[in-house]
């Protein structure tokens, strides 16, 4: 996952640099984290389970179990060094995000957006050129379009 997450973060700056780097890659790079976030919590809650499960199994087993179970717990001890190595990355590539000009200018944008949603700017726009128009004179202009034309003539509808 530390592989998949800084490819694409090195991709960032690498376009940074250029000064090509688009708000789209920024959103992508944004639901990369997210996404990784998301994995992260996920092995976090299993091994935490896992983890909760040995421990219990360790409390009531018998001498011939102890190695067994011994090994489970270490194999888990370095499955959580692991995790906290990819969120410990995770977090600063997630602070370096929130640091570039392009991820600002993201969240700006979307502060606009939804402060222009909330006053009602927002509105979607009506076709003018039905805005004033009656059904009867609708139908008709709907009459004379071509998908109710069969072979230029009129389609008509037996009831």
């Amino acid at each position: 996952m530390q592989r998949r997450i800084k490819q694409q973060y090195d991709e960032l700056v690498k376009c940074n640099e250029t000064k090509g780097l688009t708000l789209a890659q920024v959103g992508d790079f944004a639901n990369c984290l997210v996404e990784a976030r998301s994995e992260l919590q996920h092995k976090a809650d299993v091994i935490q389970r896992k983890f909760t499960i040995t421990k219990a199994l360790l409390f009531k087993a018998d001498r011939s179990s102890f190695d067994r179970l011994r090994q489970q717990i270490y194999k888990l001890e370095l499955e959580q060094k692991r995790l906290e190595e990819d969120a410990f990355v995770y977090n600063w590539l997630q602070q370096q995000l929130k640091l570039s000009p392009a991820y600002k200018k993201m969240v700006e944008i979307s502060a606009s957006m939804e402060l222009k949603a909330k006053s009602g700017e927002l509105v979607e726009s009506v076709d003018t050129d039905f805005a004033d128009i009656s059904f009867e004179d609708f139908l008709a202009q709907e009459k004379k379009d071509s998908f109710w034309q069969r072979n230029g003539k009129s389609r008509s509808f037996s009831s």
